[in-house]
């Protein structure tokens, strides 16, 4: 079954169980379980319109609700929506699910870049686009503790064996930090920071400054770097040079954002709690 529509089923479900089940939409049933009816209109608001859907696999979502609504009737029978753990991880799910919709609203239209921008940004990251590059890391979880490797290492002690003894990257740590392929420019979009700072060094076998992503606190080595064997031009990676921008600038505003909603809000942390 499609995870998007199983996901949106979810969070239909989690709004009644909240109690925040919205009113029946008027239009052509499709569908009903008891006392509660599926439309047409729903089903179409509910299937994104970039997705294109059979026909047939239409039917199978409308299977899926059916599905979907006996199993909640029956839990609703059960009490389970009046559990204690279950009514807390229901209200964080609806939780993230409002800040979510809020945060994608807030950026509808935000983050939008011209044809200038991506040729601009391909000219100035031409040759990291035709190359390829292997690294290794050490991953520390506060800047403290990175800013004392990087003295460290500044002072001349062993990449491989700081590695090994302090990164929090149990998968590279072992190995020196060493990352066990080599990676082209636009492969780490997911942190595009990390990916930025191990392209920016010259030399090989140059080491970053302290690079913070939703990871922690990164130290990263260039291993070494070689051409990619086919020529990359503009007309190649132009989309994924947008889509890198558009988020890029929508990260950007949703940080100064949230800046923003910090300074309104009365803020308290306890970290060394955290054990």
């Amino acid at each position: 079954m499609n995870k998007l529509f199983i996901l949106i089923f979810t969070i239909a479900t989690l709004l009644s169980f909240l109690g925040c089940k919205k009113k029946a939409v008027k239009g052509t049933v499709i569908a009903r379980v008891n006392k509660a009816v599926f439309t047409l209109e729903e089903l179409q608001e509910q299937i994104p319109p970039f997705v294109s859907v059979p026909v047939d696999n239409k039917k199978g979502f409308v299977d899926e609700w059916i599905n979907t609504e006996l199993v909640y009737e029956e839990a609703i029978k059960k009490g389970i929506n009046k559990e204690e753990t279950v009514e807390k991880k229901l209200h964080l799910l609806m939780k993230q699910y409002l800040a979510n919709e809020l945060l994608s609203r807030r950026l509808e239209g935000e983050g939008d870049v011209s044809d200038f921008d991506v040729k601009e940004y391909f000219q100035e990251h031409e040759r990291d686009f035709n190359s390829q590059i292997k690294i290794a890391h050490i991953l520390l979880s506060t800047e403290e503790e990175a800013k004392k490797i990087h003295n460290k290492l500044k002072a001349g002690e062993d990449f491989i064996s700081l590695a090994q003894t302090f990164s929090q990257d149990t998968i590279t740590a072992t190995n020196g930090g060493l990352l066990r392929r080599y990676f082209r420019f636009g492969e780490m979009l997911d942190t595009p920071e990390f990916e930025a700072t191990a392209f920016g060094i010259k030399n090989i076998g140059g080491i970053s400054d302290i690079t913070k992503t939703d990871f922690g606190y990164h130290i990263i080595k260039l291993i070494d770097r070689k051409p990619t064997k086919e020529k990359v031009t503009l007309d190649d990676v132009g989309i994924q040079i947008r889509q890198y921008l558009v988020a890029n600038n929508q990260r950007k505003v949703m940080n100064a954002w949230i800046d923003s909603l910090k300074a309104n809000a009365n803020i308290e942390t306890h970290y060394e709690l955290i054990k």
